[in-house]
């Protein structure tokens, strides 16, 4: 392992340099730092011993040489002791209860965790934060250990995503490989490739709800945003018939769109209250403005859905518009 993690480091310290953080590289550790510190071999081993597992060796290499949460994709890698983001109890026992599910297998089409399942992602840890509850995972105790998927932990009806990387080293080295400018975004989920036309032309026109997601979400790593492209995602957010769609134009918007506040407020009274949630963070992530903006985003306050209702009384809050 001491081939990648030099060059891990060499990259990291190259992607660094550069004064603008690159487009979908939020999280930096505390201090300014693009990662925290790397932790001491006593605190690793303390975790591990806290919660009854060992950590892949890929995975704990890169905490005791190369740091511990900060830059990575979406909204960054999670330090070591965030793992626990999920209401289930007995949390403490949660990593070294195997994970049932192989790579080799392939997720079954029903994805139906047991009822009786009181964490169905049991023997995981969420590493990187995606938005939401969706939260890339690294295995620690199955058939599948070491290896790293995509899922959604606020909603446990739709099924994981196997990335295809092996470890945790690799999976973060192809992360940097990705992050030229005028790239394609650092993200796994099966992203198309192609030019401007060609992602609008998915996201326009294709019949699966996963490649206009990917599609909307991919539009976000090309500068400038094309004005075709910028009517496009116009266009998704206000009618995609899938929630995942129209997430992912909101966020894509908001990140390149100038005029973004107005198709966001829009989005406030979205019959998905996942939706309705992504747009109040988007829209105080673009704009100021109360005066033109406030009522609208404090309408959340009284949200048919409690999720919504205490987001908007924190971000509102945060954000001086809660009077």
């Amino acid at each position: 392992m001491d081939d990648v993690v030099a060059r891990i480091h060499a990259k990291l310290s190259a992607a660094c340099s550069e004064p603008v953080p690159r487009p979908r590289t939020y999280v930096r550790a505390p201090g300014g730092q693009r990662l925290g510190p790397p932790l001491g071999e006593q605190r690793v081993a303390a975790f591990e011993s806290v919660h009854g597992a060992r950590l892949p060796s890929a995975y704990r290499t890169f905490l005791r040489e190369v740091g511990n949460g900060g830059i990575g994709p979406d909204y960054g890698l999670l330090p070591l002791t965030r793992w626990n983001v999920r209401d289930i109890p007995d949390a403490r026992q949660q990593l070294g209860r195997p994970f049932t599910l192989d790579p080799t297998g392939g997720i079954p089409e029903q994805w139906a965790p047991c009822a009786d399942q009181v964490d169905p992602y049991a023997g995981t840890h969420p590493v990187d934060h995606r938005g939401c509850l969706e939260m890339t995972l690294l295995v620690i105790t199955g058939p599948a250990r070491g290896r790293l998927l995509d899922a959604n932990l606020g909603d446990l009806a739709i099924p994981p995503t196997f990335l295809p990387q092996p470890d945790f080293l690799s999976w973060y080295e192809h992360w940097l490989d990705g992050l030229p400018e005028c790239g394609l975004a650092p993200d796994f989920r099966g992203q198309p490739q192609g030019s401007y036309e060609e992602l609008v032309d998915h996201l326009t026109g294709s019949d699966s709800a996963c490649e206009r997601g990917t599609a909307a979400y991919t539009l976000g790593g090309r500068l400038p945003l094309a004005s075709r492209a910028q009517d496009a995602l116009l266009a998704a957010l206000a009618d995609d018939p899938d929630r995942r769609v129209r997430m992912e134009a909101a966020k894509t918007l908001a990140d390149l769109y100038s005029g973004a506040a107005e198709a966001l407020v829009q989005a406030l009274s979205d019959p998905d209250h996942w939706v309705r949630r992504r747009a109040m963070v988007h829209l105080l992530q673009v704009t100021d403005d109360e005066p033109a903006y406030g009522s609208a985003a404090r309408v959340l306050l009284h949200d048919e859905n409690h999720n919504v209702r205490m987001a908007a009384a924190d971000l509102l809050g945060r954000a001086g518009w809660a009077s």
